[in-house]
This record gives structure tokens, C-alpha cells and sequence, in this order.
């Protein structure tokens, strides 16, 4: 039985208004937002359980769980926050939907992994280098325990197109960097790979309403690049030089970053899903739709 209606936390950000936008179209849509709340959005507090238990009363019949804490520097000086939401939360609203039977994708993170033997597989070992990587890998196996029949969904580095509260910061620091023109350092030792955020909203539909599929599944590019590379990438697209933007040969992060967490996407390739696009096929529709929004907007 396809889902009627889908509860969407984190759908404020980057990824949950990505994914309540492709949702909408085939189920009625409950989003939650807590650090940016704007019209249309429920606001709730999941990290305060007076606040969370109100979605026992709640009409939904799946999940698509995208509030998290991502930030590696915040994590590591947040500690006790990014435990209750990223580790704690996710096996509450596991257990809420194991009760009612409803469908759940629990959005987790390649930093899970420790970045040394790339591309990794779903049952490669886990072994994060960060209090992020950590309090993600405690997500995931607080959702197994409590819901076998959840997906947990592991994803990349995200960008998007510019929209409000949403906007991309990947994608914003880059231009800004871009046309500064400001002599700066940039990261060339740690591996992302960029991962269009309505692609990954695509993997979550098929999902819901394709495939049964339960446990640990893999959505990335497999395009990958450093922060410099990806700032070259940005450059190359908008046609500025950025010779002013040198690489770093040394770490610029002040938390730990694994060196390189590619994912392999074969398992979601053999179910027949949308693997995600490489940053080539997508970033210069992304500018050039940027481009005409700054531009009627006056920026």
C-alpha cells in the first residue's frame, strides 16, 4: 500500500524541502521544521520529547527522517545536542513508525566511514573519525534495533539550487569565492563527492513507492573532488579565473574529516533506482538557473 501521508522532519533545510517538494506530488505532506520555521511548516522541537511525543497523535503513514546536526565542528562542540538529535531521535521516531507500521528512510552520512579504502559498500565496517560520523552511526543502529524494516539512506556532500532558508552553502561559499577574488587557501586533501540534493530526493520517492527494499542503502556521485577542485569546478562553469583561490595541501578543518568516503551505488543500481548524477551533468543548470534568479531579485 502506498503512502497517503508523509510525515518530513528537517524540511526547513536543504535536503527535507527537497524532498517534501518531489513528495507532494504523489502524498499529502507533514513537514516539520524547528531551527527555521516559515509558513507552511509545523514547528516542533524533536530533540524535546514533550515536543516529539505529539507525533504519537499525528495522521502519517511513512517517514522521511532529514533533521540532523551536520556540521563536524559543531558536533564536536555540541556534544550532548548532536547526541539527542542525531543518535537519540532516530530510534524514537523508529520505534513510532514500527508501531504503526509505517514506511521510514532515515537519512545517514558517508562520514560513517573512515575514509582510507574507498568506495565503500553498505556492509563495510563503520569506523568514523568525528563526533559527527559518530552520533550518525549511533542514528543508524538505534533505527535497526528499533525498525528492521526501516531504509537507511547514506548520502554525500549536498548542493542545491538557491531557495530562502534552504539555500546551498556548498554551492554559496563557492561562488562567493569565486568572485571575491580574495587571495584564500582552500581544502585539496579530503574527497567529496558532490551529490545534487533533488537527486537524492528522487532515491527517497523510489523508495516510498517503488520498492520494499529495507536496510542500508548507498545514494552518491561518483565524480569526486576536493573543496579546491569543486571551486575550480564552480569557476570553470561560470567562466571566471580563480587563480587567486590556491590549494591547501593541509587539512583547513578544525574537526576531522575522513580523507575519502566515496559510496559504491551498485545495490541501488540492481534495485533499478535513480542513481544520482554527477556534478558535471548538473552544475551548469544550476548556475544558469542561479544566475536568472540573482538577477530578477537584483543581487
Amino acid at each position: 500500500m502506498q503512502p497517503q501521508r508523509i510525515l518530513v522532519t528537517g524540511a526547513s533545510g536543504l535536503l527535507g524541502s527537497a524532498v517534501a517538494a518531489c513528495l507532494q506530488r504523489s502524498a499529502a505532506i507533514l513537514p516539520l521544521a524547528h531551527a527555521h520555521p516559515a509558513p507552511g511548516l509545523t514547528p516542533l522541537d524533536l530533540a524535546d520529547p514533550r515536543e516529539a511525543a505529539r507525533l504519537e497523535r499525528e495522521p502519517w503513514d511513512a517517514l522521511v527522517h532529514c533533521a540532523a546536526y551536520r556540521s563536524p565542528e559543531f558536533c564536536e562542540d555540541h556534544k550532548e545536542a548532536a547526541w539527542r538529535l542525531n543518535a537519540e531521535t532516530p530510534e524514537f521516531l523508529a520505534r513510532l513508525a514500527c508501531r504503526r507500521g509505517a514506511r521510514m528512510v532515515h537519512i545517514s552520512t558517508d562520514y560513517v566511514f573512515p575514509g582510507t579504502h574507498p568506495p565503500y559498500r553498505e556492509g563495510d565496517a563503520c569506523e568514523p573519525v568525528n563526533d559527527y560520523g559518530r552520533t550518525k552511526l549511533a542514528g543508524e543502529q538505534g533505527v535497526s534495533r528499533a525498525y528492521p524494516a526501516a531504509v537507511i539512506l547514506r548520502i554525500g556532500a549536498l548542493y542545491g539550487r538557491l531557495a530562502g532558508a534552504a539555500r546551498s552553502p556548498m554551492l554559496e561559499e563557492a561562488v562567493q569565492a569565486v568572485r571575491e577574488a580574495r587571495e584564500m587557501e582552500s581544502d585539496d586533501c579530503v574527497r567529496r563527492y558532490p551529490l545534487f540534493v533533488e537527486d537524492v530526493a528522487k532515491v527517497v520517492r523510489f523508495l516510498l513507492f517503488e520498492n520494499a527494499f529495507s536496510g542500508v542503502l548507498h545514494a552518491g556521485a561518483s565524480q569526486g573532488m576536493t573543496r579546491y577542485g569543486w571551486m575550480q569546478r564552480v569557476a570553470a562553469v561560470l567562466g571566471v579565473k580563480a587563480a587567486h583561490i590556491k590549494p591547501s595541501v593541509r587539512s583547513l578543518y578544525r574537526s576531522p574529516r575522513p580523507v575519502d568516503a566515496g559510496l559504491c551505488t551498485d545495490r541501488l543500481r540492481e534495485l533499478g533506482g535513480p542513481v544520482p548524477r554527477n556534478c558535471d551533468e548538473v552544475l551548469p543548470d544550476v548556475l544558469a538557473e542561479r544566475r536568472m534568479q540573482t538577477n530578477q531579485n537584483g543581487a
